[in-house]
């Protein structure tokens, strides 16, 4: 069989004898780096780290070659493999033994499940799709990024800054993440960016 890579999908089910399908659906139309796909997860290889020695005596105790790295939630690239397409994929059904061809179908970077299942071995074609580019397919796509980015992000830099909910009318102060702008948390305070603003706000709050 050699590398390949898998695509999970609970729902999915043999045309011929409707039974469902419960082992992975392979393809070797992408990189074949022995990654794996669940519905809804974000299409990109994730990376890796070495296991501790310590680790791999303890969770391997009887292994004769125990493996040296283990795979991260976190992807190597914020963009997808793929955007949006559908990528060939095969298996065969437990039940009547027949052989499955399909597509493992990719919406906006991520996994929405196996389509058009057919009992044959007919490979199919990989396909690209390229919807129209229009001012909301460019928002859509940006939202969709930086959706990812922040939730992958580990928010490691972060700032207070004011928040505005219209141009200079400020409603309080949010912390935010400097690489992907996610606000983390929020509060109702004001506190202006000069120094010499500040401690004039906190005397009279004193005051009163």
């Amino acid at each position: 069989m050699g590398m390949y890579e898998s695509f999970y999908d609970e729902d999915s089910k043999c045309p011929k004898c409707n039974a469902k399908i419960t082992t992975d659906w392979q393809t070797k139309h992408l990189e074949c780096m022995l990654e794996s796909w669940h519905k809804g997860d974000f299409v990109q290889y994730r990376k890796l780290e070495r296991i501790l020695e310590k680790e791999r005596k303890r969770d391997y105790p009887d292994s004769i070659f125990p493996p040296l790295f283990r795979r991260t939630n976190e992807p190597v690239r914020d963009a997808p493999l793929l955007f949006n397409g559908k990528v060939p994929v095969h298996t065969s059904c437990d039940e009547c033994k027949s052989w499955l061809e399909a597509y493992a179908k990719i919406v906006g970077g991520r996994f929405t499940g196996i389509v058009e299942i057919e009992a044959n071995r007919e490979e199919k074609k990989f396909v690209i799709v390229i919807p129209e580019t229009t001012a909301k397919s460019l928002r859509e796509e940006f939202a969709n990024r930086l959706s990812h980015l922040q939730e992958s992000c580990k928010h490691e830099s972060t700032k207070w800054m004011n928040i505005e909910w219209a141009p200079g009318h400020i409603s309080g102060r949010g912390r935010v993440c400097l690489r992907c702008e996610k606000a983390l948390e929020t509060k109702n305070e004001f506190e202006p960016d000069n120094p010499k603003l500040r401690q004039l706000l906190k005397r009279s709050k004193r005051l009163r």
